[in-house]
């Protein structure tokens, strides 16, 4: 009788414990992996004060990345959209930027783990050319143009056409944000 008792118990702990990671288990990934949602959470340039906003734009071009404070006309335009239609206009000093020509913005979307989904046309992947060095600094200049214009941001992720894809121009893994990605690759070039 009494071996059957306790028998009885493991099988109900057991039952809790496998109960609990499952539980546990689905609130995890629907949090980590739920779709992005659209991204409005900042004041639109419009209701900034003035007539203009100040935007850092930071742009990759021979072999490092040189900023741009930029002026930007009030719109209908999030401070973080601003910002990534400023890079992808490139440099106007002079300098050759190596943005990618034809790139457009196809819409930004903020994540609830704090990531900015931004989602640009495939001539950023198509028209990409360069050295790992130089992916390097694309996605590093397209990083910290979000993160210094943008509040409450903890990292930024690159869609393509609405899609994850593996690498921009196949040197640097992009399905992740970037944050990790860069300080991991920075690391290795020092």
């Amino acid at each position: 009788m009494g071996a059957g008792k306790n028998r009885a118990y493991w099988l109900v702990i057991l039952i809790l414990l496998f109960a609990a990671g499952i539980t546990g288990g689905y609130l995890y990934f629907s949090q980590r992996f739920a779709p992005p949602q659209a991204f409005k959470a900042e004041q639109p340039v419009e209701e900034q004060a003035g007539n203009y906003l100040m935007v850092r734009v930071y742009f990759p071009s021979e072999g490092r990345l040189v900023m741009e404070e930029r002026r930007v006309k009030r719109s209908d335009a999030t401070i973080s959209e601003a910002a990534v239609e400023e890079f992808l206009r490139g440099m106007l000093r002079k300098g050759k930027s190596d943005v990618p020509a034809g790139t457009k913005l196809l819409g930004l979307y903020r994540g609830s783990d704090g990531i900015l989904y931004v989602d640009l046309s495939d001539e950023f992947r198509r028209n990409f050319q360069g050295s790992a060095m130089t992916e390097f600094l694309l996605l590093k200049g397209l990083y910290e143009t979000v993160i210094s214009n943008s509040q409450g941001l903890d990292d930024v992720k690159i869609l393509i056409e609405g899609k994850e894809i593996e690498s921009i121009g196949g040197h640097i893994y992009a399905l992740f944000p970037l944050k990790e990605g860069l300080r991991g690759m920075q690391r290795k070039n020092e």
